[in-house]
């Protein structure tokens, strides 16, 4: 029932799409109307393709109507129901969602749905490039609007897509300056240890046991409880292994430490 409902409304907002009145007259604001009602009756049924399509027909309507927020709502609107099964579909009607914010200067909500674009790169596509891409872009809007913690919390994606693709340099820049941000911040102080221990595994991944070395002596320097970490016996004691020449050694000391805390998928591929 909701499915034929949906088809017939979407009939009468193609119909008042192509209205043409007196005087050049339009009725886009009704076609609009029409258009999510059918989008909506669309999701009832779990026609999320068809859904997606009757909410982008609105969003065209409004922008004929220079109603951007409006516009922007129905492009949000539609890309929900195209990750169902498009996830292409959903990352291009998001980027015109966005678009639309950035004109307006919503950098803040912008930067959220950008995030959810990553998302979509990452888990649906994988597409790291893209989803680091996106997650850079999406920390620079939260910086615009001093949302340092968001913008952290980005950056941190980035750098763990970076290693992923072995951009280290970028990784280990990216840790090392979420580290040294967070160093005197009460609320992110704790979590130092874990980004100066990505930036040396970032180190050793690109087989640079001296800047391995240089960067532990400076992350005590700047986080003087770090010397007392797992992570830091962790990294000094395999940096003694390399130097060594000590496999089985290297290999005893990461499963030690992986018995207590394990290592996230993360962490193994820097190892």
């Amino acid at each position: 029932m909701a499915e034929t409902e949906a088809r017939n409304l979407l009939k009468k907002a193609d119909s008042k799409a192509t209205y043409k009145g007196w005087f050049g007259s339009k009725k886009y604001d009704e076609a609009a109307e029409l258009y999510e009602s059918a989008a909506n009756q669309f999701k009832v049924s779990k026609c999320w393709t068809e859904a997606a399509e009757a909410f982008v027909k609105a969003a065209d309507m409004y922008t004929n109507l220079d109603e951007l927020d409006d516009a922007a709502n129905a492009y949000i609107s539609a890309s929900k129901c195209f990750k169902k099964n498009k996830p292409e579909a959903s990352v291009d009607a998001f980027k015109k969602a966005i678009q639309i914010l950035i004109q307006k200067g919503r950098f803040h909500a912008a930067a959220g749905h950008l995030k959810a674009v990553a998302l979509i790169y990452e888990a649906e596509l994988s597409d790291l490039q893209n989803a680091m891409i996106s997650y850079e872009q999406a920390a620079e809007w939260y910086n615009s609007e001093d949302s340092m913690a968001l913008a952290n919390g980005c950056m941190l994606k980035v750098g763990t897509f970076a290693a992923q693709l072995k951009q280290y340099e970028k990784a280990i820049t990216i840790f090392e300056s979420v580290a040294s941000a967070s160093v005197d911040n009460q609320l992110a102080k704790w979590s130092v240890k874990d980004y100066f221990f990505r930036a040396g595994l970032c180190y050793l991944a690109a087989n640079d046991a001296i800047g391995a070395q240089k960067a532990l002596d400076n992350y005590k320097i700047l986080d003087s409880t770090f010397t007392s970490t797992r992570e830091c016996k962790l990294l000094a004691n395999l940096l003694q292994d390399i130097n060594n020449e000590d496999i089985d050694s290297f290999t005893n000391h990461v499963a030690e430490f992986d018995n207590i805390t394990q290592l996230d998928i993360y962490r193994c591929h820097q190892i």
